[in-house]
């Protein structure tokens, strides 16, 4: 049970950061503004593709550990997963509330 609620919430971080990387396209990338939007999230889905990696390549632990430390765990996991999912659908509003001025690349 344990390493699939990891499977599942490292998979759908993931998919929130790599959806907000692929429609997040600023005009001025490297701007401090731009960076604090999209820089922890582009490090966090780093951190959560490596830890799925890893998860597949090692398998779940047989032995998670006291609960106090497998609650904490899957609690602060579940909380930045939240954090994920939240920039990435508030993004997707954004998108939806400003057609004509999409933030691309130029």
């Amino acid at each position: 049970m344990y390493t699939l609620t990891l499977y599942v919430l490292l998979g759908v971080g993931l998919a929130a950061s790599v959806g907000f990387f692929a429609l997040h396209r600023p005009r001025h990338p490297f701007r401090i503004t731009e960076v604090n939007a999209s820089g922890w999230v582009v490090i966090i889905g780093l951190i959560y593709a490596r830890s799925l990696l890893l998860l597949g390549i090692r398998g779940g632990s047989s032995t998670a550990g006291p609960w106090w430390d497998v609650a904490l765990s899957l609690g602060l996991l579940t909380a930045t997963t939240a954090l994920l999912l939240v920039r990435f659908l508030s993004y997707l509003r954004y998108l939806r509330a400003h057609p004509e001025d999409p933030p691309t690349a130029s």
